[in-house]
C-alpha cells in the first residue's frame, strides 16, 4: 500500500484586475471591438454585463491580466474609445474579497404596475437588514391584460448569516401590500 504525503495548498496570488465602464450609442460589432482589444493584449474578460438600453450601449467589465497587459489595454482603450463612440472609465480593482462570509444568496422578484419609487423602497428595506444586492435588473414590460406598463425588478441578494428568511419574506410582503407590488424571495 502506498501512502501519499498530505498535499500542501498552493496559494496563487490574485491576478491584477481592471474595471472598465463604457457607454455610447449601440451598434453592431461594438462588443466584438471591445473584446478584441482585451484579447489582443493577452488579458481576460472575467465578469461583465453588457446591455442595449433602448439604443444606448452600456458595459461594466472586470478584466484580469498581467500588469503589463492591463497597462496596454488602458492605452488602447483611451486611444480608441472615442473612435468607437464610447465614453470609457477605467480603474484598478481591489483584489481583496468584499463579501461577508456566511451570507446566503436568494433570488428577488418584484412585479407591479409601473410607479415611481418601487426600487428605492424595496432596496431601502433590504438595507435595513444589511442585505447585500449582488445583481439587480429592472425593466418595463408591456402588460396588455393590466392596461398599464408592468414594472419588473429581478435580482440576486445575499442575506447575512442569521437573518430570518421567514421574517424577511413577511416584511417584503407587507411592503408589497403597501405599495401594490408582488414581491418574491426564493432560494437559488
Amino acid at each position: 500500500m502506498r501512502v501519499l504525503a498530505p498535499s500542501r495548498a498552493v496559494i496563487v496570488p490574485a491576478m491584477p484586475q481592471l474595471i472598465v465602464t463604457a457607454v455610447g450609442p449601440d451598434r453592431p460589432g461594438l462588443v466584438a471591438d471591445l473584446t478584441q482589444h482585451v484579447y489582443d493584449v493577452g488579458a481576460s474578460l472575467a465578469d461583465s454585463r453588457m446591455v442595449n438600453l433602448r439604443g444606448h450601449f452600456a458595459l461594466l467589465a472586470l478584466i484580469e491580466g498581467s500588469p503589463e497587459s492591463l497597462t496596454s489595454l488602458r492605452r488602447k482603450l483611451e486611444g480608441d474609445g472615442t473612435r468607437m463612440g464610447l465614453r470609457l472609465e477605467m480603474y484598478e480593482a481591489d483584489t481583496a474579497p468584499t463579501r461577508a462570509p456566511g451570507g446566503v444568496p436568494y433570488r428577488l422578484k418584484v412585479y407591479s404596475n409601473d410607479q415611481p419609487g418601487i426600487a428605492a423602497r424595496v432596496t431601502a428595506l433590504l438595507r435595513q437588514h444589511s442585505v447585500n444586492v449582488e445583481e439587480l435588473e429592472t425593466r418595463i414590460e408591456s402588460a396588455p391584460f393590466a392596461g398599464t406598463p408592468l414594472f419588473v425588478l429581478e435580482g440576486v441578494v445575499t442575506l447575512p448569516s442569521g437573518t430570518s428568511v421567514r421574517k424577511m419574506r413577511e416584511e417584503l410582503a407587507t411592503l408589497g401590500e403597501k405599495i401594490g407590488c408582488d414581491i418574491d424571495l426564493d432560494t437559488i
